[in-house]
């Protein structure tokens, strides 16, 4: 018996094939944006945490709160300096710190100019902590090294042709800022975006080049013991407030684990997503109006046949499951189409990333429950909005419907 339901509610959405797929379209719409969005959002978070264990657990970023790099950031109180970085290096806890200054710059190279961030790290002993993360290994070429005078190490992004018009191998030379500087190596695809499009130079250099000999942009800490970092978190805190004669609640830096830091990034991204997936969702409420719409349109145009089956002997219950199972046929549909196109703008989106940040730095999200679910779900409102139409239909009077 449910077979034939099934092959009649086929016959039905066939028979009306322009109607049937409008109808179908605004369930296509919904699913293929929840599906797309719930994948690229789960891939990012993933990738961040991918980021994270690179980094590692036992690191926290001191910084100011002005926007390092930007225009102004360079001067006033509110930036640090080195003796908040011998404050932070006397912290209980502390086991080495980095320094870093970051700088925009002026680069040229094959006649064109563009301003990139430039990011100078120490080459001494702390070396070690930023060298731990795994984020500034060299692709070609080499690190950079103590005695290094005017040489840098350059992102994978900065190197590609797209960005000067012309590849910068290594030994080639670049100016920043009037100054010119060889690139003695490039660093891999695939890491920290941050990290790919910025210029390495050693921290001499650049406090002579921007005239920054007290600067610290960013200090990054390792901790003795990973399961004090929290600890460790409040004893910086409480130096630098102490150093800086600032009042608890009214600091003028950040202090976060790498956690932290990450997440921070993650919750406005979730913010973010959940507001498109709720935007797509209006789609699919469109989507189950336009089904319900079908389905009393169906049931005006087939009184009479409603009539002929019940004057045979069909129940109201056989009526029932014929227009239900025709609702949830077209929600199946839309759904599995729905899931397909999600999954292909998932994959073109995770194309496009590689190509830009590198193989393997960026995998959607796609378990077989989500691309499931979403099918079911969409198979679920094509019910839902089917039942009143039906209830009208299996309700006729036979005598009215026959009329009809």
């Amino acid at each position: 018996m449910i077979k034939d339901f099934f092959k009649l509610a086929v016959e039905n959405i066939t028979h009306r094939k322009v109607r049937s797929w409008l109808t179908i379209l605004g369930i296509v719409i919904g699913i293929a944006a929840m599906v797309a969005l719930v994948s690229l959002g789960q891939g990012l978070q993933y990738t961040v945490d991918q980021q994270f264990v690179k980094v590692g657990a036992d690191k926290i970023t001191v910084q100011s709160k002005a926007v390092v790099g930007a225009p102004g950031s360079e001067s006033g109180n509110t930036k640090l300096t080195i003796a908040d970085f011998n404050v932070v290096k006397r912290s209980a806890g502390v086991d080495q710190v980095v320094q870093v200054l970051s700088r925009s710059g002026k680069v040229e190279f094959n006649k064109k100019t563009k301003f990139e961030m430039v990011r100078a790290l120490p080459v001494d002993e702390t070396r070690k902590v930023y060298e731990e993360t795994g984020l500034y290994d060299t692709e070609f070429g080499r690190t950079l090294k103590s005695g290094d005078k005017h040489k840098v190490v350059i992102g994978s992004t900065i190197a590609k042709e797209t960005t000067f018009g012309k590849a910068i191998n290594v030994n080639e030379k670049i100016t920043i800022n009037g100054v010119e500087y060889t690139v003695v190596g490039i660093m891999k695809t695939g890491g920290n975006p941050g990290i790919s499009s910025a210029i390495i130079m050693t921290i001499d250099d650049a406090r002579e080049l921007f005239n920054a000999p007290d600067e610290v942009s960013i200090m990054m800490v390792k901790v003795q013991d990973s399961r004090d970092i929290d600890k460790v978190v409040e004893n910086i805190k409480k130096d630098l407030r102490r150093h800086r004669n600032v009042k608890e609640g009214k600091e003028d830096f950040t202090v976060q684990t790498t956690k932290q830091f990450i997440e921070s990034y993650l919750t406005i991204f979730n913010v973010i997503t959940t507001l498109l997936v709720g935007l797509a969702s209006i789609s699919l409420l469109v989507g189950a109006i336009g089904i319900a719409n079908t389905m009393y349109t169906a049931v005006l145009e087939r009184m009479r046949e409603i009539g002929i089956m019940k004057a045979v002997g069909a129940k109201n219950s056989d009526i029932l499951q014929i227009f239900l199972i025709e609702s949830a046929l077209i929600g199946f549909l839309g759904g599995a189409i729905g899931v397909l196109i999600g999954v292909g703008i998932s994959k073109i989106a995770e194309f496009a990333i590689g190509a830009f940040l590198g193989p393997g730095f960026f995998q959607v999200f796609l378990p077989w429950w989500l691309l499931v679910g979403a099918i079911l779900f969409a198979m679920i409102i094509g019910t839902l909005s089917g039942i009143l139409p039906a209830r009208q239909a299996a309700e006729l009077p036979p005598v009215e419907a026959l009329r009809g």
